[in-house]
């Protein structure tokens, strides 16, 4: 079931996103820290489906958060909840082209 949920949205990520590869590996752990609180700190907790909350799970699970399917995941997510609060935080971290991606989604 988790490979299932893995595979669905990396694809949907892979072809949506392809900014993702100019985000500096140095970057990652940052960012995916940055988009967890965000998620947490939410009182909206339907605004993410639980496929998304699982996949959330397993990524930090695997430790796998900061990875490049993490961020995709956090992102998707992240702009769901609070897209300004994303925006801002990648805007901050001068990936402006990624902001401009994820706007469009």
């Amino acid at each position: 079931m988790t490979a299932s949920i893995f595979s669905k949205y990396s694809t949907y990520f892979v072809n949506k996103m392809e900014s993702l590869n100019t985000i500096p590996v140095s970057l990652h752990k940052n960012l995916a820290d940055k988009l967890v609180s965000v998620i947490l700190d939410t009182e909206n907790r339907s605004a993410i489906s639980s496929e998304e909350t699982k996949k959330i799970i397993y990524l930090w699970r695997q430790d796998q958060l900061a990875s490049p399917t993490g961020i995709e995941t956090l992102l998707n997510a992240g702009v769901k909840i609070d897209g300004e609060a994303v925006y801002k935080i990648l805007d901050d971290l001068g990936l402006k082209e990624v902001v401009a991606e994820v706007k469009v989604l």
